[in-house]
């Protein structure tokens, strides 16, 4: 078995389990801290509080908007474009069709997920810019902060470039992008679980528990 087999095939699915696993396992941890230092959350429990607080985050319902509006129509532009093109891109479908699993559901055209490809790339580059320039944001940045950005759009435009074939021509790179492409995927998956990138979780607990304690404490929602 050469490296491409290997990254192919079982790095693959060790990325999925790591990915699906590791998400699991920050569920569960959230909820045993949660039980042993904010039982509270438990005790006044109400979908009616989880589920008007979620909305509001989830749809531009919530005062960050007036306040931040180029951002947050930025952010919610991101996070669709991050969600719909891998799972609806025609190719991806087409490999899972192909896999022992053979599922298969309808794709968006590829034409879209072109544009959506870019203009993430291009909320990425925005983002970027922000963390360096604002002086606000880059003060509480990390190091992770840009690496995980980076390592957002990897994929996205390795993929660009495969399937449009850009750097066909760049010797290795040309050569071997197929393979980049595959293992900057499976880097994400990895780092999901043990990163900020974990929030697509734990952003709805999270969200859930502050809900109930607004609730307790008799805020308006």
């Amino acid at each position: 078995m050469d490296f491409y087999d290997f990254a192919v095939g079982p790095l693959l699915w060790i990325s999925f389990l790591v990915f699906v696993i590791g998400s699991l396992l920050r569920v569960v941890l959230f909820f045993y801290v949660s039980l042993q230092k904010d039982k509270a959350i438990y005790r006044y429990f109400s979908w009616k509080y989880v589920l008007a607080t979620i909305g509001r985050w989830l749809f531009p319902f919530n005062k960050d908007v007036a306040k931040n509006p180029v951002y947050t129509i930025l952010a919610y532009v991101f996070h669709i474009c991050l969600l719909v093109v891998p799972i609806w891109f025609s190719g991806h479908i087409s490999l899972w069709e192909e896999s022992r699993l053979e599922w298969s559901w309808s794709p968006i055209p590829d034409s879209l997920a072109d544009w959506m490809t870019i203009i993430l790339l291009g909320i990425v580059i925005f983002f970027l810019l922000r963390r360096i320039i604002s002086p606000e944001v880059r003060l509480i940045s990390t190091a992770s902060d840009y690496l995980l950005l980076v390592v957002t759009g990897l994929p996205f435009l390795t993929g660009y470039f495969l399937t449009h074939g850009t750097l066909d021509s760049v010797g290795f790179i040309g050569d071997n992008m197929m393979l980049i492409h595959i293992l900057s995927g499976e880097l994400m998956l990895l780092l999901i679980p043990f990163t900020k990138l974990s929030h697509f979780v734990l952003f709805f607990l999270s969200r859930g528990a502050t809900a109930i304690e607004f609730g307790r404490r008799g805020y308006s929602i």
